[in-house]
């Protein structure tokens, strides 16, 4: 019951991450969006918006998919850093990964006590995270700059916070 209302739970705060915060990216983005989308064979249309509440680019939805770009994504990267970055997340829409998702999901839930599942569906999700990144180094023709395109990335995150000791103990 509880690995229910988890996943309920993760479900509703997508849905919510889609309407809030978000504003819309400009034309040109959009325009880019759908050459990369005819270059990977991707038939869905796909929604681009800009997140002030995401750290990483986040695909949600299946049937009407979102791609939402932390703000700074746009402004921090060059424009062919950030198409390769926004081709790893069609590259998820081409493979129909939120059903793998959601199959994973439902399959953890019901065996939420071999830990043999778990191990299972870490793996898959590292190997879904690899063909994304084969897929998306593939359509931009630059496997070298993709790379640069995902430490870019990881740099606009900035370092992450750690605590630290008092002087007074």
């Amino acid at each position: 019951t509880m690995l229910s209302l988890r996943l309920m739970g993760g479900w509703i705060q997508a849905e919510r991450l889609k309407r809030r915060h978000v504003t819309p990216v400009g034309e040109q983005w959009m325009a880019r969006l759908a050459r990369l989308c005819e270059r990977l064979g991707v038939t869905e249309t796909v929604r681009l918006l800009n997140s002030a509440l995401v750290e990483t680019p986040v695909l949600i939805g299946w049937l009407k998919p979102v791609i939402l770009l932390p703000m700074s994504t746009i402004t921090g990267l060059s424009e062919d850093q950030v198409e390769a970055i926004l081709a790893h997340e069609l590259a998820h829409v081409r493979r129909c990964d939120y059903l793998v998702r959601v199959c994973q999901s439902l399959v953890e839930t019901l065996l939420f006590y071999h830990p043999a599942v778990w191990w299972v569906s870490r793996q898959i999700g590292i190997e879904r995270e690899y063909c994304c990144d084969d897929l998306a180094a593939a359509a931009c023709g630059d496997k070298i700059g993709y790379v640069h395109a995902l430490t870019g990335l990881e740099e606009l995150r900035g370092p992450k916070p750690r605590l630290a000791m008092a002087v007074h103990g």
